[in-house]
């Protein structure tokens, strides 16, 4: 009687709804709704593009910022002023970053929003779907290919 009660609280552990594999012989896969599940080759091909297109946008995004920071350290940059002694001097090299809303603002719903994709691309991997899988990853390295030469500059 024992092992009978182990072998459904057993069963019952994985009920969850997540499976521990990929799933690769179903289209039929609930991405971010239940009014968005693709059930023909049509619709799996939409889901995969539209994925593959917002790992792309984040990747921009993510590059975006990183320029965007480095624009906005050098416009500011001569406008840190350091009081020592009584005397007040522009210097070069900060030692704290003046806080401003045209700055940070920007910067911060920018983050937001790559945050966001970063959370919806992570939601669409944790479906377990292979195709859904690739289409991240294929979008990530579209988007590296594409945008990370801006990045070096």
């Amino acid at each position: 009687m024992a092992s009978g009660a182990m072998d459904s609280s057993a069963s019952s552990g994985m009920s969850s709804g997540m499976s521990g594999s990929f799933n690769v012989n179903n289209f039929a896969t609930t991405l971010y709704s239940a009014g968005w599940m693709p059930t023909t080759p049509a619709g799996y091909a939409g889901s995969w593009l539209f994925l593959f297109f917002l790992a792309m946008l984040w990747r921009g995004l993510t590059v975006t910022l990183s320029k965007l920071d480095a624009y906005w350290a050098r416009k500011h940059e001569a406008y840190s002023i350091l009081v020592d002694g009584g005397k007040e001097r522009v210097d070069r090299k900060k030692a704290v970053e003046v806080w401003r809303t045209s700055v940070n603002l920007p910067r911060a719903v920018l983050a937001t929003v790559n945050q966001g994709i970063a959370y919806l691309l992570m939601i669409a991997v944790m479906t377990m779907n292979v195709g859904f899988f690739f289409a991240v990853l294929v979008g990530y390295f579209v988007g590296e290919l594409s945008f990370q030469r801006l990045h070096a500059r």
